[in-house]
C-alpha cells in the first residue's frame, strides 16, 4: 500500500520524466517504455531496502520491466558530496549484483541525484547534470538489451530496434561511433539551446517538494 508520502515521491518523478526528459526530448523512448508498461518504481526509505526491491525485479518475467527506478526520498540531497556518496552507493550495489550472478547480473545501476554537477564541457559530461531527478535515484536497466543493442551496433547478427530503448538503454552503449554517443550530443545541444540556467531552474522547481 503507497502512502501519501510516496505517492509524493511519484509525483516528483512523474513531472521529472514528462516534463523535462520527454518535454525536451532528451530521450527518444522514455514515452514509449513508459507508455509499454515497462519502465517500473519502487519507493525506498532506507538503503537496506535497496537488495530486497532489486531481487523482487530480477524475478519478475524479462518482458515486465526494461528500466526500473528505485527512488529513495530520505538520501541526504545536500550538495555535491551527497552526490558522491550516493553515486559511490551505487557502485557498491552494482559489484553485489554482479557477484550474487557470477559477473552477470539481470540489470545493470547508475545513479541519479538531484546535486549532480552541472559541467557542459562535453556531451558526455553534460550526462550528468541531466540525471539531476528530483529525489536520489537508481535506476536499472535490464543487461540483455544491452547485449541486444551492442551486437547490432558492432556488425553482429541481431538486430534490435532502437526505438524499443530506454534513455539508458542507450547511453549504455559502447562503440567507436555509438547511439549513446549520437543522444549525449543531441541532448547537449538541447541543453545549450533550451539555455543551461533556464534548465536548471526547472529542475529546481521538480524537486520542490511543495509542488501542487
Amino acid at each position: 500500500m503507497l502512502t501519501t508520502a510516496d505517492l509524493e515521491v511519484l509525483s516528483r518523478s512523474d513531472r521529472y520524466l514528462r516534463d523535462f526528459v520527454e518535454r525536451l526530448r532528451l530521450c527518444p523512448y522514455a514515452q514509449r517504455c513508459r507508455e509499454t508498461g515497462k519502465l517500473q518504481r519502487r519507493v525506498l526509505w532506507h538503503r537496506a531496502e535497496a537488495l530486497p526491491a532489486i531481487r523482487e525485479l530480477e524475478a519478475l518475467p524479462e518482458p515486465e520491466v526494461e528500466v526500473a527506478l528505485l527512488i529513495f526520498p530520505g538520501e541526504p540531497a545536500s550538495g555535491e558530496d551527497s552526490a558522491r556518496a550516493f553515486t559511490a552507493f551505487c557502485a557498491e550495489l552494482r559489484e553485489r549484483m554482479f557477484a550474487a550472478h557470477g559477473g552477470d547480473a539481470p540489470f545493470y545501476c547508475v545513479a541519479f541525484h538531484p546535486d549532480l554537477p552541472r559541467d557542459l564541457l562535453d556531451a558526455s559530461r553534460a550526462v550528468h547534470f541531466i540525471r539531476r531527478s528530483p529525489d536520489p535515484t537508481l535506476q536499472l536497466v535490464r543487461a540483455s538489451v544491452l547485449r541486444e543493442v551492442r551486437a547490432g551496433t558492432e556488425g553482429g547478427s541481431r538486430y534490435v530496434d532502437p526505438g524499443q530503448l530506454s534513455l539508458e538503454q542507450a547511453m549504455a552503449l559502447v562503440s567507436p561511433v555509438s547511439l549513446a554517443d549520437r543522444i549525449a550530443r543531441t541532448n547537449l545541444t538541447t541543453l545549450h539551446r533550451e539555455g543551461p540556467d533556464r534548465v536548471e531552474a526547472l529542475l529546481e522547481s521538480l524537486r520542490d517538494r511543495h509542488h501542487p
